[in-house]
């Protein structure tokens, strides 16, 4: 469970890095012959950021509920 937690925040955090990247090109690639390209780029960098943050609090949320399920057992086992 830990690592897919892991993995899953890794990935996730891979793709809002590569989507803050798309951002910051799109920034720079404000010239008249690149205006076709931004709303492609705007759309990747969107998806990116999106998926990328879902990902990532997934994993977040799998590694608490791991982290949770750890601790009661050792609770129960101490009673």
């Amino acid at each position: 469970m830990r690592s897919a937690a892991a993995g899953l925040m890794g990935i996730g955090g891979i793709l809002i890095s590569f989507g803050a990247v798309v951002v910051v090109l799109s920034l720079f690639a404000r010239r008249p012959d690149t205006r076709l390209e931004l709303p492609a780029m705007a759309t990747i960098a969107t998806g990116s950021f999106l998926i990328g943050g879902v990902l990532f609090a997934l994993g977040f949320l799998l590694s608490r509920v791991g982290r949770n399920s750890r601790t009661s057992r050792t609770e129960s086992h101490a009673a």
